[in-house]
C-alpha cells in the first residue's frame, strides 16, 4: 500500500497548522485562564446551548505540561503519518469528527475537560485501518492491536477509545477511495 501520490514529499502543512493553532490558544490559556473556562468541555454550559465547546475544548488543555506534551508529540508523530497517507482534507476531516466525539464521550464518562488527544486518538484508528489492510504480518498485527486497545479502552469508560473506532470508521471511507485508485492504475499498467 502506497501514500498519497505526492504526500509524501509535501510537508504536513493540516498537522504544523493545528498544532500551531492549538498551542498557541493553549498557551494562552496560561495568560488568560478565563480562556480555558470560555473554551472546555463542561456538561452544564453545552446543555445550555454553548455546543462550540464540543470543538473548542480540542484547542485548550487542562491536564498541565504532561498533558500538553503528550498530546502534541503523538499528534506530531501519528498526524504526520496519516496526513501523508490519508492526505491534509482527510486528515482535518478525521481530526474533527474524532474529536467531537470524543468529546461528546467525555459528557459521559469524564464530564468536565479539555485536550486534543481524542482528536489524536481519531488519527490513531485512521492509521491502524491502514495498517490493517498492509502487506506485512507484524504492520497487520500492530493495527489489530489498537483496535483491541480501543475496545479495552471503551470497556473503562476511557473518552479515548471511541475517537479511536470514529477514526477507523470514518477513514475506512476515504480509504476505500485510496484504495480503489491504487487498483485502477494498477490495472492500467
Amino acid at each position: 500500500m502506497t501514500l498519497i501520490e505526492g504526500e509524501s514529499a509535501k510537508p504536513p502543512i493540516t498537522t504544523v497548522i493545528v498544532l500551531i493553532f492549538t498551542g498557541t490558544l493553549t498557551g494562552l490559556q496560561f495568560v488568560f485562564p478565563q480562556l480555558l473556562i470560555s473554551l472546555r468541555r463542561v456538561p452544564d454550559e453545552i446543555s445550555s446551548h454553548e455546543y462550540w465547546r464540543l470543538l473548542t475544548s480540542l484547542l485548550v488543555h487542562n491536564g498541565g505540561w504532561k498533558q500538553i506534551l503528550f498530546n502534541f508529540t503523538a499528534i506530531a508523530i501519528v498526524g504526520t503519518i496519516v496526513e501523508r497517507i490519508f492526505g491534509p482534507v482527510r486528515w482535518l476531516v478525521l481530526y474533527l469528527s474524532a474529536g467531537f466525539i470524543g468529546q461528546i464521550a467525555g459528557l459521559y464518562w469524564k464530564p468536565l475537560g479539555a485536550g486534543a488527544s481524542v482528536a489524536g486518538a481519531g488519527l490513531l484508528g485512521a492509521l491502524a485501518v491502514w495498517m490493517v489492510v498492509y502487506p506485512l504480518w507484524r504492520v497487520r498485527f500492530g493495527g489489530s492491536i489498537i483496535f483491541l486497545g480501543a475496545y479495552v479502552l471503551i470497556y473503562f469508560h476511557d473518552l479515548h477509545g471511541p475517537p479511536i473506532l470514529t477514526g477507523a470508521l470514518v477513514a475506512i471511507s476515504a480509504f476505500r477511495k485510496i484504495v480503489l485508485r491504487e487498483w485502477h492504475q494498477g490495472r492500467s499498467k
